[in-house]
């Protein structure tokens, strides 16, 4: 009855009543779709235009995964659902290759979110849940994805127009300590360790979304390999707001050498959003932010040849593509 399970899963995500489908599926498309059913990559899957969903049902509760593609560089969204009242406030605890996977309790749900490094070998990925009271026998639930490659842009050029202050090699004192003090500066705010404070979806930074460009795309210059792009630049005149993509706590915020006028926002669980190249701030550290609140306005400040907004997004060490995370509109 393997056959049927899958079945039953397809019509239970496509939300249509059963009989309906068949009434309107002529011999031969019934066929079709039982050999699409029967294809075991489709076992788990739920593919649609609207991103990756997997929702493996359990006998206490269903772990549901979420996200704009399983691949490099991507966010995934982990939802726990319990079925029983007594499986809510159970110690439970998620890993991802092996990495602990911070839950914490939105509504019922658990809820986490699994970051994709950018330079991560494509492949099986082994997600582990743990509870001595759910699995006495094994002590873990595992699971598995495979992640995907994701073919990032490179660009070649002969060359790029750029301050002379962020090209030479000569550079005064007082300019090493600034840069010294804004590596510093960064570091104390990405060490910053709050709890989770996310409690809905994310939203975008910007009213008008224009990219300009995307994530990790790499420029090579004069056949010399360039660094990857951290981020996510959003096109817009100096002086448009930007909005903060989630709740938080303003970690930093202030005039850096390379970032500009930047912004650092913790979301707790060790998961930040940055702003750079700001115009203006218009929070300090400390400031405890609403998504949707203004918290800057475009500009062309630091190393930046035009006005625009660039969005960072990182969870601990490992940076992501902020357009897998502004995709999670719901949790």
């Amino acid at each position: 009855m393997k056959w049927f399970s899958r079945f039953n899963f397809l019509f239970l995500n496509i939300n249509l009543p059963i009989t309906y489908l068949f009434s309107k599926l002529t011999h031969l498309s019934f066929l079709f779709l039982i050999a699409i059913l029967l294809h075991p990559s489709l076992s788990l899957s739920s593919k649609k235009l609207n991103g990756v969903l997997i929702t493996k049902s359990e006998k206490n509760y269903d772990l549901q995964l979420k996200a704009r593609n399983f691949a490099q560089g991507e966010l995934i969204l982990v939802k726990i659902i319990p079925k029983k009242k007594a499986v809510v406030d159970l110690e439970l605890k998620l890993t991802a290759d092996g990495e602990e996977i911070p839950l914490s309790t939105v509504g019922v749900n658990r809820v986490g979110f699994i970051p994709i490094s950018p330079e991560r070998t494509p492949g099986p990925m082994l997600i582990e849940l743990f509870s001595k009271i759910l699995f006495v026998k094994y002590g873990s639930k595992k699971y598995q994805i495979d992640v995907q490659k994701t073919d990032f842009i490179v660009i070649k050029k002969q060359s790029i127009s750029l301050n002379k202050k962020y090209t030479s090699s000569n550079l005064s004192k007082e300019t090493y300590q600034f840069i010294e003090d804004c590596t510093k500066a960064k570091a104390k705010a990405f060490s910053s360790n709050t709890e989770f404070q996310i409690s809905s979806g994310f939203i975008n930074p910007v009213k008008s979304v224009y990219i300009t460009s995307p994530f990790y795309v790499r420029r090579d210059y004069n056949k010399k390999k360039g660094r990857p792009h951290g981020g996510l630049d959003f096109r817009g005149a100096k002086g448009t707001d930007i909005f903060a993509i989630q709740d938080g706590t303003v970690v930093l915020a202030r005039e850096m050498y390379y970032e500009g006028n930047f912004t650092i926002i913790d979301h707790g669980n060790k998961i930040f959003s940055y702003y750079m190249h700001q115009s203006k701030l218009l929070v300090k550290p400390g400031d405890k932010v609403k998504k949707g609140q203004k918290i800057g306005k475009i500009g062309s400040t630091g190393m930046s040849t035009g006005p625009h907004l660039h969005l960072g997004f990182k969870i601990g060490s490992t940076i992501l593509n902020p357009e897998s995370v502004l995709f999670l509109t719901e949790l």
